[in-house]
């Protein structure tokens, strides 16, 4: 699998992420909010400034943020369409990850200061299918914004992550499966990473920091022989779960660890067709890393 970005990349990539997290965070402690976040109710406490509105945009987009200088109003649009067949009133999980998104580039200060100054805004697809870093960010900002840190890191933190235990984490939260795995997979203390393939290759993947912290980084690219069957199965219209086996070489880049390239790596399966997203949650044996780490201290 080709590397695509080497580790200072990566590793800057993931710094503009955490900062737009702990921007929501921060906001989220300023107003005093308890899960399950409303980002309505958020946008709500900037109605001087901001205005939104919701409707069926079909594939159009699912969000967008415009500032009209003559009026010095934001306006914030979102997508209703996946709220089809609920209660007038209540709002799906995707439809909140989007109103979030777009408050990300509301509230995240050089996102807000590049509208004011009239950059073009942009329509929105969001829950980590834009590659542009200001859409990470704003990404990073809504799964932080549903999902506060002080809030979940406990909860994600019980146990090793399984697909059953985030299901069950993001209804506790009201947030989106996609979202909450990767929110929880960046919360965990466990050695673990949230991989997603689209258009059969790596799109995207997101680690634990204690799977970092022992030398093992996310690669991008090609995706493992071992992935090969859930993908074809996926794109046949399949939509269900599988599990797998791989080994840390199969999905990582660990560069000059390369003794670590041979662990097990456990592997859940689970398409997302709304988004043509195979996401794939790769767990790892803490104390099988821990022994390869002692051994390589001690050499």
């Amino acid at each position: 699998m080709k590397r695509l970005t080497s580790k200072m990349d990566w590793m800057e990539e993931q710094h503009h992420q955490e900062m737009a997290a702990k921007t929501a965070d921060e906001l989220i402690a300023r107003l005093k909010m308890k899960p399950p976040i409303n980002p309505l109710a958020i946008a709500q406490t900037e109605s001087d400034i901001l205005k939104f509105a919701g409707g069926d945009l079909g594939s159009r987009y699912d969000g967008k943020l415009e500032y009209v200088k003559s009026r010095g109003l934001f306006l914030l649009y979102y997508n209703t369409k996946y709220d089809i067949g609920l209660t007038e009133g209540q709002h799906h999980p995707r439809t909140l990850f989007s109103v979030s998104h777009e408050l990300g580039h509301f509230f995240i200060d050089h996102h807000h200061q590049c509208l004011r100054r009239g950059v073009k805004p942009h329509r929105s697809k969001n829950e980590f299918r834009s590659h542009r870093q200001i859409e990470r960010e704003a990404d990073a900002f809504a799964a932080s914004l549903m999902m506060p840190t002080v809030f979940a890191r406990p909860m994600v933190n019980e146990s090793p992550l399984s697909m059953d235990r985030i299901g069950d984490i993001a209804g506790h939260f009201g947030a989106s499966l996609v979202s909450a795995a990767i929110r929880s997979v960046r919360l965990s203390d466990y050695p673990c990473a949230l991989a997603g393939i689209r258009n059969g290759r790596v799109a995207w993947m997101f680690p634990s920091e204690s799977l970092v912290n022992a030398g093992i980084y996310p690669k991008r690219g090609g995706i493992p022989e071992n992935a090969e069957e859930p993908w074809e199965e996926m794109t046949g219209g399949s939509a269900d779960s599988s599990q797998g086996d791989g080994t840390v070489a199969d999905w990582f880049d660990t560069f000059s660890k390369e003794d670590l390239d041979d662990i097990y790596v456990g592997e859940e399966y689970l398409p997302v067709q709304v988004t043509e997203t195979l996401v794939v949650l790769l767990t790892l044996d803490e104390d099988e890393l821990a022994e390869e780490e002692e051994e390589d201290e001690e050499d």
